[in-house]
């Protein structure tokens, strides 16, 4: 039992003509505790998005020969542009998130943020593992709508061998690939995100039944 909780037991077995103060107490550690969980969110949003962005400019040339030997360059650039967009739009929402709840003056206006800020939070994991799983989807049809150019891509010395069976091969392996990188992120997402949302919740329902008692 933490120390919202102990605060709460308290509150209600405490004399009515007390319970005033008890409740601002109670509301006040919430709302700290609330605001430094939304901080945090913030915090690792931008770390998230330092670290993904690092390792995209470290990775070697000849990473992504195989998508300029296929002609998909200027599609990834064009996405890769859109997706920094879009995370930094996340993280602006994850900062005024963040001054927002710090300024709420009540329960109510609390209990609104704090759901609002979950919404949020979902939402940029739910948009991640789509994109992910959108872009893989995309470039594996470009690259197998022109089998010729592939082949060539993947075998430039033209070594004797059976097309149909490189290409199942090859097919199976993009979708474990894709299966192994979604379950990653999610979990990582999880780690990072969901311990922090559920702290986030847990203080929502506190505030629910403190609301509830006044």
């Amino acid at each position: 039992m933490d120390l919202l909780d102990n605060y709460k037991k308290a509150w209600t077995n405490q004399p009515e003509d007390t319970n005033t103060y008890s409740a601002l107490e109670i509301y006040k550690l919430a709302h700290s505790k609330s605001s430094s969980i939304v901080k945090w969110i913030f915090i690792i949003g931008l770390l998230e998005f330092v670290l993904w962005s690092g390792l995209n400019f470290l990775m070697p040339e000849d990473f992504y020969k195989i998508y300029k030997d296929l002609n998909l360059m200027t599609f990834i650039n064009i996405f890769t542009v859109f997706h920094y967009l879009i995370i930094v739009a996340f993280l602006y929402f994850f900062y005024k998130n963040y001054k927002k709840i710090s300024l709420v003056d009540d329960t109510k206006n609390l209990i609104k943020s704090i759901l609002g800020i979950r919404k949020t939070v979902k939402l940029y994991v739910v948009y991640n593992l789509a994109m992910v799983f959108l872009i893989s989807i995309i470039v594996n049809i470009t690259m197998f709508s022109d089998s010729d150019l592939l082949m060539k891509t993947m075998n430039p010395e033209n070594l004797s061998m059976d097309v149909n069976h490189v290409l199942t091969i090859t097919i199976i392996g993009q979708i474990i690939a894709l299966i192994i990188i979604l379950v990653f992120l999610w979990l990582f997402y999880k780690l990072l995100y969901g311990i922090l949302l559920k702290k986030l919740y847990k203080n929502y329902k506190e505030l629910v039944q403190l609301d509830n008692l006044n």
